[in-house]
């Protein structure tokens, strides 16, 4: 194998690749979940915070959406139909077209996380 011939970028992942082979390093369940709750907090800063304010707790403009989320107002399905639809008379815009549904729905387990307890307050690192 000529290394010359490789991205620089794939150069630190050959040794990186082979420690996890050797110690069978696996990427937790764990730091998967953090991984999303760091991209829904992410597009939740991006396209809610404005509005609902920071963590999900509500703003001048827009309700604390913990709560709904905690009651079981609002399921995922609802929530994704809420943003995307709007809700016009309540000053919510829709979001169609500007976001996608992985978007979405990284910002519901965001939320959702955030109801729960299973996510502090604050970025996640």
């Amino acid at each position: 194998m000529q290394f010359d011939s490789l991205a620089p970028g794939r150069l630190v992942s050959i040794p990186a690749l082979a420690l996890v082979a050797l110690l069978g390093i696996t990427p937790t369940i764990a730091a998967q979940e953090h991984s999303a709750a760091h991209e829904g907090w992410r597009q939740y800063m991006v396209h809610c915070a404005r509005c609902h304010g920071d963590d999900a707790m509500g703003g001048v403009m827009a309700p604390d959406l913990r709560t709904s989320v905690k009651k079981g107002t609002v399921d995922q399905q609802a929530f994704s139909s809420i943003v995307l639809e709007g809700r016009r008379e309540q000053g919510m815009p829709g979001f169609k077209g500007q976001i996608t549904d992985q978007q979405v729905t990284s910002i519901y387990e965001y939320v959702a996380a955030r109801a729960s307890g299973k996510l502090k307050s604050g970025r996640p690192a």
